[in-house]
């Protein structure tokens, strides 16, 4: 599943949903520029930029008091990570982030897949695809 991934769950979380939605989050700014992406354990996403504020992304999941239900797989696809952990599963019961940085003048990209399911199950129940690029003029 690509895009937005949503599923009622069974059991664990009854009722809870998972809404995940594919970003691309661009930072252009002097001297330095950062583009990341969170999970909140509060169960909300945010893009956050260095040239401007913190956009609420919407709820990851509802209700938002399931999140420490959850845990969190990403995957780098292409370029590289300034900061964030890939190739394990990490409970969202902790806020998570990723993140692309520029600190020299050009251009930079780094492209994750992240993955949502429920603690002790191997069914990914929303999948989405990241992009993060850091310009600096």
């Amino acid at each position: 599943m690509s895009g937005v991934g949503m599923m009622l769950l069974g059991s664990g979380s009854p009722g809870a949903v998972i809404t995940i939605a594919t970003q691309y989050i661009d930072d252009t700014n002097t001297p330095s520029a950062n583009a990341a992406y969170y999970l909140y354990s509060t169960g909300v996403a945010y893009s956050v930029t260095s040239s401007g504020p913190a956009v609420n992304l919407g709820n990851w999941v509802t209700p938002t008091s399931a999140a420490a239900n959850y845990e969190v797989y990403a995957t780098l696809v292409s370029g590289t990570l300034s900061s964030g952990t890939t190739g394990s599963w990490l409970p969202l019961s902790t806020t998570r982030s990723w993140s692309r940085s520029r600190g020299t003048s050009g251009f930079t990209y780094a492209q994750i897949t992240v993955d949502i399911r429920l603690i002790g199950t191997t069914t990914v129940l929303g999948t989405a695809s990241i992009g993060l690029s850091a310009t600096v003029p």
